[in-house]
């Protein structure tokens, strides 16, 4: 597949940057609305960029996760995206072109999450913050829609039956990233959106 294939096909996968019915608003008491970038970057291949939380953070120790968190008062769920995105990985608002946006969605974390997608400018200089992220890493973006790399987990959580995916990756160096979570069924549900036939 192409770069411009594979854009396109992201392209495909996304709602319009404008939110006009509200979705990204809490849906259930004790809510906080949130956000996170998922970052492409133009590499030899389009790739995503993904950071790993330092195993000392009081939430989510350790994981793989994009870029994001909650919003602050007065800033739309898109501003939330791109600061949170300056603030854990050093990339300004001005190398970012946000492209559109997921369907927003419950997290188990008491987050209304709205996850963005943008296109990173590849001369950006990627930071990350040691309070926030341990590292920041690629993964090419075929790897990722491909279906073949998507590992099925079946998990019982909250009275019911959950199909989870995650996404096992090897880096270049030998380094061993285990893709999972909120961040994996992201990723999943862009390929569905916009990859799987």
């Amino acid at each position: 597949m192409t770069s411009d294939a594979a854009l396109t096909k992201v392209r495909k996968a996304l709602l319009p940057l404008k939110i006009s019915d509200g979705a990204d608003q809490v849906k259930r008491d004790g809510q906080r609305r949130a956000a996170v970038l998922c970052p492409l970057v133009m590499r030899d291949e389009w790739h995503i960029i993904l950071t790993q939380r330092p195993v000392t953070m009081p939430s989510h120790p350790g994981q793989i996760a994009f870029p994001g968190g909650k919003s602050e008062a007065g800033e739309t769920i898109a501003q939330t995206a791109l600061r949170e995105t300056k603030e854990e990985i050093g990339v300004a608002a001005d190398d970012i072109e946000l492209l559109g946006r997921l369907p927003s969605f419950n997290a188990v974390s008491h987050y209304r999450v709205t996850p963005f997608v943008g296109i990173i400018a590849p001369t950006a200089e990627i930071t990350p913050d040691p309070r926030e992220v341990e590292s920041a890493f690629e993964v090419p973006l075929h790897f990722l829609m491909n279906p073949e790399n998507h590992v099925r987990r079946e998990v019982f959580f909250d009275g019911q039956d959950h199909v989870l995916y995650d996404m096992p990756y090897n880096e270049p160096n030998g380094q061993h990233r285990n893709i999972w979570g909120m961040t994996a069924m992201t990723i999943y549900r862009l390929w569905q959106r916009g990859f799987a036939q």
